[in-house]
């Protein structure tokens, strides 16, 4: 383990690994002339647009793999809204200090610009199925930048990270969030939790999305109202806790002007590397989802993957911070790293039964996350293998499940960081290197639609 944790430390998470993300989340915000500080307006186009949620895929109503945009947006939030918003958030924030959120901040501001530019890049490059469906993901811009090798070495990262990240970890923070609120033994939790991730998984991505597109804004909107439960009994400390964020994030103490106990340093590994692992941009992973869409504008389509940095962690990441910060629940030492700060925050608030909520919420976003990761892993073997070994690996995955819910918190974390600083390598590169097709569709830059009808207008390549 210790292997491990040197490489996350010194190489995949050190700071040459925060410069390529930095950099390039502020090479295409540059190009694209910031878009995404007008966020307002990209919801009031994209969400509310007449009919643009619901678009058929063309002669494929029964294929599985067909999603209409906002399917793919529900999906991808099920991809993202998980335990790396709640768990991995409280682990930010134990080690990295408060100082970690401010950093989760900016790598989702700036991710959006990286997640518009690998989506459109995903949509611009994926292949059609004979069904009238589509396989796509970020293997195929990287096999157009990098070359095939570099491809299948992604493809077989993002199959290894789907066992991982999108599996293991998250059952892991859901069975020691069960033994944590309700003293469920992690066998029981890993049963339990194998009966829906089973049904979903071979469900196919058409069933998930019909599930999640009703699910996850329920579940949603259910933990935000609890998160502002919280903040409304503190109220009068948020400024002061505001205030903590953007001084720690800088190593500076807001007491006094001194060094803070958590260096700079610290705060932005670790603010990134949960932020990345919250949202997802510049892994490439949310490309495959929305490359499922029945929308064949690239434009569109990246619009619709920035809402899902956005919602992810500007929203539901800031909401759970609070409440650890303004409980001080931060400050407990409950020996999980972490993990079990937002459930503390909760009932230090409400009393036991509130920290109890929070470790539903974890449970279901976990299942969600656990579903959607699903679709990746296998359109990820398909593209390896073809479809044949596609049933085998989804009932290995199912399989994981339990695995994940058993096993110790340190190594299944550890690999979940070594796996997606191995992911972003090569995806952040070809995107750079292909930045030439996503300008030239946009010549002036002009991300945010006026109009519904410029929205749809088709994408010229």
């Amino acid at each position: 383990m210790s292997i491990i944790n040197r490489i996350n430390e010194n190489i995949l998470w050190g700071m040459p690994m925060l410069v390529l993300f930095i950099g390039t989340g502020v090479y295409f915000s540059v190009k694209l002339k910031f878009f995404q500080l007008n966020t307002i307006k990209i919801f009031k186009d994209t969400l509310f647009c007449k009919d643009n949620a619901i678009v058929e895929c063309d002669n494929a109503s029964d294929n599985k793999q067909c999603l209409s945009p906002f399917q793919t947006l529900t999906n991808s939030l099920a991809l993202t809204i998980g335990t790396g918003n709640i768990v991995a958030l409280g682990t930010a924030i134990a080690i990295g200090g408060a100082g970690a959120v401010f950093w989760m901040w900016a790598s989702a501001i700036i991710g959006m610009a990286t997640t518009y530019a690998e989506n459109f890049l995903g949509i611009k490059y994926r292949k059609k199925r004979p069904d009238g469906g589509y396989i796509g993901g970020a293997f195929w811009y990287i096999e157009k930048a990098l070359g095939r090798l570099p491809a299948k070495a992604f493809a077989i990262c993002c199959v290894c990270a789907s066992l991982g990240i999108g599996n293991m970890t998250q059952i892991n923070a859901m069975s020691y969030s069960m033994k944590y609120s309700f003293n469920t033994p992690l066998w029981i939790t890993g049963i339990i939790a194998v009966v829906p991730v089973g049904l979903l998984v071979f469900g196919g991505a058409k069933i998930l999305g019909k599930v999640t597109e009703k699910a996850i804004p329920v579940v949603s909107l259910v933990y935000i109202v609890g998160c502002l439960a919280v903040i409304f009994v503190f109220i009068k400390d948020v400024p002061t806790i505001f205030i903590r964020i953007i001084t720690e994030a800088f190593g500076v103490s807001a007491i006094g002007g001194g060094a803070a106990g958590v260096g700079i340093s610290k705060a932005m590994s670790w603010g990134f590397r949960r932020g990345v692992f919250s949202n997802e941009a510049g892994l490439g992973s949310t490309v495959t989802m929305n490359s499922m869409s029945s929308s064949d504008n690239a434009h569109k389509q990246g619009l619709w993957a920035t809402l899902t940095v956005f919602f992810d962690t500007i929203v539901i990441c800031t909401l759970t911070a609070f409440p650890i910060l303004l409980t001080g629940a931060d400050k407990l030492d409950l020996r999980d790293g972490g993990m079990n700060l937002a459930s503390a925050a909760f009932s230090g608030a409400f009393g036991n039964y509130a920290g109890m909520f929070v470790t539903i919420s974890v449970a279901m976003f976990a299942i969600g996350t656990v579903s959607g990761w699903s679709v990746f892993g296998a359109v990820c073997v398909e593209y390896l293998f073809g479809q044949k070994l596609i049933k085998p690996f989804l009932t290995v995955f199912v399989g994981f499940a339990f695995i994940g819910a058993v096993m110790r918190l340190d190594l299944v974390w550890g690999l979940a960081d070594l796996m997606n600083g191995i992911m972003a390598i090569p995806n952040l590169l070809s995107v750079i290197l292909l930045s030439d097709k996503i300008v030239a569709n946009e010549p002036k830059a002009n991300i945010v639609a006026r109009s519904c009808k410029e929205l749809h207008r088709k994408a010229p390549y």
